[in-house]
């Protein structure tokens, strides 16, 4: 009985050691990885801002290919969040979210696992070096007082600093597989459109002298509106159907934005009455003659690809400026890209 009662008191007193020097440790653990990457800090940031291209440099994607993911909110930038799901404990469950989002140099990340009492922060902070980014990933987990993960975070940077190293690495062999195209100048952004009810009329013309065909829908659709009391609310667009790269021929509606829903005239008349898209778009800026907007699409076609996101459904341009009063070099385009 003797040497039970000398081993629960030893074991006593080891206990309120740790637990006074748990009291002790610091009540934060900071990972911190970094690497240079030949491409642009507008390419690394779009990739980071966002869930969609998560999994192709993520060091934890293959624990286990049956992990269940799931995307809520915005596709890119702050509110976007994805949560997974698996069954193997490695992998575990939880979700991530971006908190903040600064063009192009600061991304932060709300890192949560399911069951564990921490709050954690993932921070890629972004820095041009040359034609390159010098990409920092810190990984900072605030234990709010628990004696075990204090504990736990001794040991953090050697459990998951070899992860940061792997998935860095993947991520700089990523970035540097994507297209090189600078997009920024057309200053692509995210945005989630509302239906409002339009006019249009559908047409056929070569794209490069289209101007006069577009001229003459816009006029037989504000007759209409004329004549139904309905008003124009904002600048007139133009939707794709098709187009021929190699002819140029263009396939489209005029679309004029009204106050209130229409009925389509009588018949004989090919003027419609619809809604338009609904949705997450990216919008561009467009700035210069209508005909070289081609090349303003090709650098959104590599932003959407740098993000991760596909096509859903027709673009459109808007007509922000009016091309009676504005030098062409001047002329200010919307374009939008439906996406998902």
């Amino acid at each position: 009985m003797g040497v039970l009662k000398l081993l629960l008191v030893v074991f006593v007193l080891l206990v309120i050691a740790a637990i006074g020097v748990g009291f002790t440790l610091p009540d934060r653990a900071k990972v911190e990885r970094s690497v240079l990457i030949d491409a642009s800090p507008a390419t690394v940031y779009t990739v980071l801002n966002g869930f969609h291209q998560f999994n192709r440099w993520s060091p934890w994607a293959d624990i286990d290919p049956q992990t269940v993911y799931t995307y809520q909110g915005p596709l890119l930038g702050v509110g976007a969040r994805s949560a997974w799901s698996s069954k193997d404990p490695k992998a575990g469950s939880g979700d991530q979210e971006i908190l903040e989002a600064t063009p192009y140099t600061i991304i932060k990340v709300r890192l949560r696992f399911e069951g564990m009492d921490m709050d954690n922060l993932l921070t890629y902070t972004l820095t041009a070096a040359g034609a390159g980014t010098q990409l920092s990933w810190t990984y900072l987990s605030d234990f709010n007082g628990n004696l075990l993960n204090r504990y736990f975070g001794l040991l953090l940077d050697r459990m998951i600093g070899p992860d940061f190293d792997k998935g860095l690495s993947r991520l700089k062999s990523f970035a540097e597989s994507l297209p090189r195209d600078d997009f920024t100048a057309i200053q692509p952004e995210l945005i989630q459109t509302e239906p409002k009810p339009i006019a249009y009329l559908s047409a056929e013309a070569a794209f490069d002298s289209a101007a006069p065909v577009i001229a003459a829908a816009y006029a037989r659709i504000g007759g209409f509106l004329a004549a139904s009391g309905r008003h124009m609310v904002d600048a007139p667009m133009t939707v794709t159907r098709d187009f021929d790269a190699q002819t140029r021929n263009w396939k489209f509606d005029a679309v004029i934005p009204i106050d209130q829903e229409c009925t389509a005239p009588a018949e004989g008349d090919d003027i419609q009455c619809s809604n338009s898209y609904a949705g997450w778009a990216i919008r561009a800026r467009h700035v210069g003659p209508y005909t070289s907007m081609d090349r303003s699409y090709a650098k959104l076609a590599v932003f959407r690809t740098v993000a991760g996101l596909t096509d859903n459904g027709a673009h459109w341009e808007q007509y922000v400026t009016d091309p009676g009063t504005t030098a062409p070099d001047s002329l200010l385009t919307l374009l939008y890209a439906p996406v998902k």
